[in-house]
């Protein structure tokens, strides 16, 4: 029964397309005008037809198809409504007009492309896929110590870990078009990723279930410069691509913090801003000549580092403490650490400026609007 279902469909879809392809073959229309005395104009494309109507000469009609050296044409409706519809031979007449009626080529450009003023804008919206490096390692290195630290002192605890997830990409340019399929723009966008980490405790001297909260952010401002190419694919369909170089400003913000005694809340933010390459491809359609509607995927290289910003701790006398400087990154060979200090600190396995890893990709949709 399945495959008889399936013939079917495949039957039903050959149907289909034969039907369509007159439509997208290429057509011919013929004026043409009676060269002999008297024409006969035949019911089929034959010499022993029987002749329906006779024509003199200088009489002009139009065709739209010819078979063999017969030209079909339709005479009529005359007074009472009647349609005759017969066959000329070539012989008999002489061709005043040959127009052809082609199909564009699937790969051909579009005869019609709406310039304006020559300016573009394009906006977007979507998802960003993002690395993060050593600010997800070292953020979640506070997150797996004091969740040991609980464990060890006889708690019990409910590890709830979380990893930066997709974050929300908001983007748009304006592009200059220099040539019909050639652009250049500037864009900007602004990506947020945040992960909540989260440690249940419980047991000992707990009457009720503790919570320690783990919520690193960052949010990334890109500025691009980019080159836009147009290519067309067939109707109102078209590839697009685009490339160049982008700065990234980036704001790192992280805090632990609990009502739980013996632990140390921590606070950090800070700032950075690094170069990077973006490229993208996507495919779009044009809905009306000022308006193009287009799927894309974005991709980018950016290694971001030098953050710059403070740290504030707080003990378990509810007494803060404060540090400027650059993020490091360290690992004790337990654990990873992120920390804010004036100088570089010493003493540790590894010790080194803290990287945020941007490089991954976007997947947007949204509007070009032409003006």
């Amino acid at each position: 029964m399945q495959l008889q279902h399936h013939l079917k469909c495949l039957v039903l879809i050959c149907i289909v397309l034969f039907s369509l392809y007159p439509l997208y073959s290429d057509t011919s229309q013929w004026k043409i005008k009676i060269s002999v005395e008297e024409a006969n104009i035949r019911l089929e494309p034959a010499v022993e037809s029987p002749v329906v109507l006779t024509l003199a000469k200088g009489a002009v009609l139009d065709s739209y198809e010819k078979t063999e050296g017969w030209f079909r044409v339709v005479i009529g409706p005359d007074e009472k409504g009647f349609t005759l519809i017969g066959y000329l031979h070539s012989s008999d007449v002489e061709v005043l007009e040959e127009k052809i009626i082609k199909e564009p080529d699937f790969w051909e450009e579009e005869p019609e492309f709406f310039e304006g003023i020559g300016l573009r804008v394009k906006i977007s919206g979507g998802l960003s896929f993002i690395g993060s490096g050593d600010i997800d390692k070292g953020t979640r290195g506070f997150f797996d110590s004091t969740a040991d630290l609980f464990l060890s002192s006889g708690y019990t605890v409910d590890k709830r870990p979380e990893s930066f997830g997709p974050a929300l990409d908001i983007s748009g340019d304006i592009i200059f078009i220099i040539k019909p399929r050639i652009g250049i723009g500037l864009g900007i966008s602004h990506i947020r990723a945040s992960a909540k980490n989260f440690l249940l405790v419980s047991g000992k001297e707990l009457y009720l279930e503790q919570q320690v909260g783990s919520i690193p952010k960052i949010t990334v401002i890109p500025i691009r410069l980019g080159a836009f190419f147009t290519i067309p694919i067939h109707g109102s369909f078209s590839i697009s691509l685009n490339g160049g170089p982008s700065l990234y400003l980036t704001r790192y913000s992280y805090a632990m913090e609990t009502n739980i005694r013996d632990i140390t809340d921590v606070f950090q933010k800070a700032t950075a801003r690094s170069l990077g390459f973006h490229g993208g491809l996507g495919i779009a359609v044009d809905l009306t000549k000022r308006s193009v509607f287009f799927i894309e995927g974005q991709g980018r290289y950016a290694k971001i580092s030098n953050f710059e910003g403070e740290e504030r701790l707080r003990n378990t006398d509810n007494v803060y403490s404060e540090e400027k400087g650059k993020l490091y990154y360290f690992e004790d060979g337990t654990y990873f650490y992120l920390t804010i200090r004036n100088e570089e600190p010493s003493g540790y396995k590894t010790i080194k400026k803290a990287t945020f890893n941007l490089s991954g990709i976007s997947l947007r949709a949204g509007l070009i609007i032409k003006f």
